[in-house]
């Protein structure tokens, strides 16, 4: 046989349709919600269409990578379960051909696979992350780019700052009607009031605003600055807070005290450098940024530093690798199958890929905390994966032969169960007028009972068809957006010493969200794939010629779509926002960010009166007193000057 025979060019042919399928639904689902943050950037916050479009396709890679070896898994297991179901295998064996033939073509289209996701790895994504790190930062300090700095809210990312911004000119993107509070200090509190203001990069010093850049500077240190004009500074102290001092300038630089230097300082991550910086610094030369600075890191931290950088290298040839991996592994899987169906296909592709990046995560934990070697901790799921494939590979000739499920115990109880519910009716049916038998029609025909209550036989059985892909495609993504979200945040888990039961929590309040965005598309596919599998199997045209109306079949569809929209309209009103609260607190401690930000609604220190003229700023809220703790209050008039101050160390609600 030639080495690419028929058989091979039949194995391609089943394996990448549904991998293409595959392919585009988890791409798709994956990169939704960032679709919906970039839209909501470019509709709400004035980020330019372009930059929009350059950030989603400096994601697609980071994405992509992670997608092909699953859709890869998904095709294999359904193209030989398909072949499996319809017997072909058998055929195959018949013809002297055995079952292991077939990964002659698996695994080139595995080795295929791997090349295309190695060249990724290693060129692409260090250049893209870089790129989408350099975006993020231009959108943030960008005046017209507002970042994450939005009109009418209180933006307290910044430690012991609060910012805050009336409006912005349509045009320009200016600020207008600027407050900032400062409470570094814990004696005084400092409030600066402008008629506008923008944020500045470091290259605004060269005009005057700030010192020049230096030599000793690093070449990838920013500095954002916020520019203020028509400025009016008070600073009020707590303990005598009748006395206050005020200066007023015609413009001021503000530079925000970000980690105690006022400076956003940051260096290559190592999933930003390039494959053959790695593989210098693995050799002993020093790791160093892209201008050639060396790195002024400790003994310590360059052991540290050598160990990431170990690992990320093993990630760029390992996670490819899982494609041929995955071929091994879904041709048993395949084979033993006796059902070649989608659901199932989706179901087992998730479990193997969860598992997979679960073990990888745990690996390189521990490759990071330096318990185990880094080429172990990385290529780990690999390794227990093929030797699964190997083991299954062994025992798969015996599975074709079982064409039968063995009974097991579960099977047994439900049978006995619903024999018993059959004799139960029939008893109750002997104690009802029933019409004479008269022999034209079976006895089984003449007891049944017609139900003319809604809904129907034919209600309950598109509804029991179309609930599972429905429930499938869900699961999906949320097993996705877990692998994505873990594999990103794989290195602060282990620089951080995360515990479990915060991860786990995170995740559990993440799910909301992803169900509540991705439901509707996960009913419009299930509602597809219901009709074509009803289409295929001629049960369409069977319908029709029992004289049911097509238009029929949108009344158990129309029921389930209420039902989902009911059960979002509650998840969004009840259970998402507490949930991404809970997230993002959680959040802030697996990244080590301990903030003083409020999460509860009941416990912002920042309140805006309706007229928006007065700022309440509290320490806490005491409930059951109904008493605000260290109360505050700044009134403003039209021009944004300070009319109005009152300060108590308690306010108490008093009918």
């Amino acid at each position: 046989m030639r080495f690419f025979g028929v058989v091979d060019r039949m194995v391609v042919r089943e394996v990448i349709p549904p991998a293409a399928v595959g392919f585009i639904t988890y791409t798709f689902l994956v990169i939704m919600r960032g679709i919906f943050n970039l839209i909501e950037q470019v509709l709400v916050r004035g980020v330019p269409m372009a930059d929009a479009g350059k950030i989603l396709l400096v994601m697609i890679p980071h994405v992509v990578v992670l997608t092909i070896p699953m859709s890869f898994l998904f095709g294999v297991l359904l193209g030989v379960g398909r072949m499996n179901t319809d017997n072909e295998i058998i055929a195959l064996q018949a013809g002297g051909i055995p079952a292991r033939r077939l990964l002659r073509a698996i695994l080139f289209l595995g080795f295929l696979l791997t090349c295309v996701n190695t060249y990724l790895y290693m060129e692409v994504i260090p250049g893209s992350s870089r790129q989408l790190r350099e975006l993020k930062v231009r959108l943030f300090t960008q005046a017209r780019n507002l970042g994450r700095i939005e009109p009418k809210v209180f933006y307290e990312e910044l430690p012991n700052l609060l910012i805050y911004i009336g409006d912005t000119e349509p045009e320009s993107g200016e600020w207008r009607n600027v407050v900032i509070y400062d409470s570094h200090d814990p004696g005084e509190e400092r409030l600066t009031l402008a008629r506008r203001g923008r944020m500045v990069v470091a290259d605004a010093r060269e005009q005057g605003f700030g010192p020049a850049m230096t030599a000793e500077d690093d070449a990838d240190e920013i500095q954002q600055w916020i520019l203020l004009e028509n400025v009016s500074n008070h600073q009020i102290s707590r303990e005598n807070p009748e006395t206050y001092r005020v200066n007023r300038n015609r413009s001021q630089l503000f530079r925000p005290d970000i980690g105690g230097r006022g400076t956003v300082r940051y260096r290559l991550a190592m999933r930003e450098r390039s494959t053959t910086e790695l593989v210098r610094f693995l050799q002993g030369q020093e790791l160093g940024d892209s201008d050639g600075s060396a790195d002024r890191a400790s003994q310590k931290d360059s052991e540290l530093h050598r160990r990431q950088a170990a690992i990320e290298l093993n990630k760029r040839l390992a996670i490819p690798f899982a494609c041929v991996v995955f071929g091994l592994l879904a041709l048993p899987l395949g084979v033993g199958a006796r059902s070649g169906g989608r659901g199932r296909g989706f179901v087992i592709s998730m479990a193997v890929v969860l598992a997979y990046y679960v073990v990888n995560n745990y690996g390189e934990l521990m490759a990071a905390e330096g318990r185990i070697p880094a080429w172990v901790g990385i290529w780990l799921p690999n390794i227990v994966l093929l030797v699964i494939s190997l083991v299954l590979m062994t025992r798969m000739g015996r599975w074709l032969g079982e064409r039968e499920a063995r009974e097991n115990v579960l099977a047994r109880a439900l049978k006995r169960l619903k024999q018993w519910r059959e004799d139960r009716h029939i008893r109750a049916l002997r104690g009802t007028a029933v019409r004479p038998v008269t022999g034209s029609l079976p006895l089984g025909i003449q007891r049944r009972r017609y139900a003319t209550r809604f809904p129907t036989l034919f209600d309950r059985y598109l509804t029991t068809r179309l609930i599972p892909p429905l429930f499938m495609v869900v699961a999906s993504a949320a097993l996705l957006k877990i692998v994505i979200d873990l594999t990103s945040l794989a290195d602060e888990m282990a620089r951080n010493n995360a515990p479990a039961r915060v991860v786990l929590a995170y995740y559990a309040n993440l799910l909301p969200q992803v169900f509540f965005d991705v439901t509707p598309y996960a009913l419009l596919i299930a509602v597809l794939v219901l009709l074509t599998v009803l289409e295929r199997q001629q049960e369409l045209t069977a319908l029709k010629a029992a004289g049911i109306s097509l238009y029929r079949l949108t009344v158990p569809i129309l029921l389930v779509a209420a039902a989902c929209a009911g059960g979002l309209w509650v998840l969004g009103e009840v259970v998402v926002p507490t949930a991404n609260r809970d997230a993002q607190r959680l959040l802030d401690r697996i990244r080590g960010r301990e903030t003083k930000r409020s999460y509860r609604a009941s416990d912002r220190q920042w309140l805006l009166s309706r007229d928006e003229t007065t700022f309440y700023n509290f320490l806490r809220y005491d409930s059951p007193t109904q008493t605000l703790i260290r109360f505050t209050l700044f009134r403003l008039d039209e021009d944004n000057n300070l009319r109005f101050h009152l300060s108590a160390p308690r306010a108490r609600y008093i009918d």
